[in-house]
């Protein structure tokens, strides 16, 4: 389900009109306005869609666990975060390959060393990761606005 979510998600941003909307207001508000996009909408849409995603995956931590606390999420919020921020900030890809690498550099790292070392060999990782690429395995360079 998670890479049906994946792919629906891409085709959606990179193939439809709102998706062009969405990564039009992105790179410059005022812009998509001028160009008629109602910014309004695409930010809605766009909490909508994120709230969405992140109740399946609430979902999916409730019936492993069987059970929901209201606190639960905070350790995976900040996982999917550091996730994205390696597999680079703004390829979803990206993200869904960070997280496969970073759930597996936790599960090596449980195993062979501590799980109680794991949430600190993570923070390592993301700082090394930083230092050598700072725009993440599939992020891209791009143009700083003047």
């Amino acid at each position: 389900l998670s890479a049906v979510l994946m792919v629906s998600l891409y085709l959606f941003i990179n193939k439809t009109k709102m998706g062009t909307a969405i990564r039009a207001t992105a790179i410059d508000q005022d812009a998509a306005k001028l160009m008629g996009i109602n910014v309004n909408r695409v930010i809605m849409t766009i909490f909508i869609i994120g709230s969405m995603l992140g109740a399946i995956g609430g979902l999916f931590i409730g019936m492993y666990y069987r059970g929901l606390t209201f606190d639960m999420g905070w350790l995976y919020g900040l996982n999917a975060f550091i996730a994205a921020i390696i597999g680079g900030i703004g390829s979803i890809p990206g993200a869904m390959l960070g997280g496969l690498l970073l759930g597996l550099f936790n599960a090596l790292i449980s195993g062979y060393i501590s799980t109680e070392w794991a949430e600190t060999f993570t923070f390592i990782l993301l700082i090394i990761i930083l230092i050598v690429k700072p725009t993440g395995l599939l992020g891209e360079n791009t143009a700083e606005k003047v």
